[in-house]
């Protein structure tokens, strides 16, 4: 009888863990879709997409009339993400190949474009965000989402990193310097990007291409 409880306790657990995480992901999908100004019948990119719950939750905001592209480096990662949009009938998210100098769709194709935690990661900003800013429609808007570095993330600095990002992470004085050189417009900066998360550390910046006059 015990052994029957301790199990009902744990899938009961499991599930509150999952929901918790479906819910973690649509709200982060909310908050990304209206910096974005995406709605129903867009087109949008997640740029690193990670394990793609992120785009699947975004899926639902965009609906079955709009796109998600999900890109990763790694085809077993482009794999999962496909076999996670496939399950949750997410038929909307496309998953692409990413690059390291760019974003691997093509030019003018996107409304708006999300990047969560991956943009301290680039070897080589200067192409990437010339990438960026031509694969976005004039009108269209960028956001980053990333962390300051702190010291004890200084101990593990991505591979390949300008030396300018100062460790583990990026602030968003230098994401603004960077974005602006390519041409995009800076729109806001948001200091807490979840003042509800209990270890927060993130920010978002968000960049607009200026549509022609």
């Amino acid at each position: 009888m015990n052994f029957r409880a301790g199990q009902i306790g744990l899938v009961l657990l499991c599930w509150a863990g999952s929901a918790a995480a479906e819910s973690s992901a649509d709200r982060f999908a909310a908050q990304v879709a209206e910096k974005l100004g995406a709605t129903a019948g867009a087109t949008v990119a997640d740029i690193g997409a990670g394990d793609g719950q992120y785009a699947i939750a975004m899926s639902k905001v965009v609906g079955l009339s709009g796109t998600v592209f999900a890109t990763e480096l790694e085809e077993e990662d482009r794999n999962d993400i496909q076999a996670s949009a496939d399950a949750a009938g997410a038929s909307n998210v496309q998953v692409r190949k990413a690059e390291f100098e760019g974003t691997g769709l093509p030019a003018a194709s996107v409304d708006g474009i999300y990047l969560r935690r991956v943009y301290h990661h680039i070897t080589a900003p200067e192409p990437f965000v010339k990438n960026l800013f031509e694969t976005i429609r004039p009108g269209g808007r960028l956001l980053i989402v990333d962390f300051s570095p702190a010291w004890f993330l200084s101990l593990f600095p991505p591979e390949g990193i300008p030396q300018n990002r100062g460790g583990h992470g990026i602030v968003p004085s230098l994401v603004v310097e960077e974005l602006q050189g390519a041409g995009f417009k800076h729109v806001e900066t948001i200091d807490e990007w979840d003042p509800d998360a209990w270890f927060n550390n993130d920010f978002g910046v968000v960049f607009e291409r200026p549509a022609p006059n």
